[in-house]
């Protein structure tokens, strides 16, 4: 195994999931499956390994050699807590999208910035999502607090 993950590389080519899903043509979710070790490279059609290797620009087989298991901490809880973003309300979903899709000198970033941190406290008060994936969805996106509980 080469010891480096699919998120290694999204992290060294300033992806997301959510831009990568969108170059590559592959579903969020399958791809988030394959991020969160759910569903390994290994197990995934010709066709989705290949889309991968091209939006990431790299050979299919150096692609079949990335990690994708999930690493966990000492508490047993996985490190990469990405799974916290799966099955979201449909606004908190539209609000982190259009934050994402806001480029660098977005004129309406502080209105994004506000509609994703009045969406996440809105879910978190109605109950349709946990204290852990609030806390992980400020942290990501808002840069607010460590993500870790």
């Amino acid at each position: 195994m080469s010891g480096r993950t699919l998120s290694d590389v999204m992290a060294e080519k300033g992806l997301t999931r959510y831009r990568l899903a969108k170059t590559s043509g592959i579903p969020w979710s399958t791809l988030s499956n394959i991020c969160t070790g759910k569903t390994s490279l290994q197990n995934c059609s010709a066709r989705t390994v290949s889309r991968l290797a091209d939006a990431l620009d790299m050979p299919v087989e150096e692609v079949m050699d990335l990690e994708t298991g999930v690493i966990t901490r000492n508490n047993g809880t996985p490190r990469d807590q990405s799974y916290l973003e799966v099955n979201l309300p449909p606004d908190l979903e539209t609000a982190i999208r259009d934050l994402v899709e806001c480029e660098d000198g977005c004129l309406h970033l502080d209105c994004f910035l506000d509609e994703l941190y009045g969406s996440i406290n809105w879910n978190l008060h109605c109950g349709r999502i946990s204290e852990g994936q609030a806390a992980y969805l400020r942290a990501k996106y808002l840069g607010i607090g460590d993500g870790d509980d």
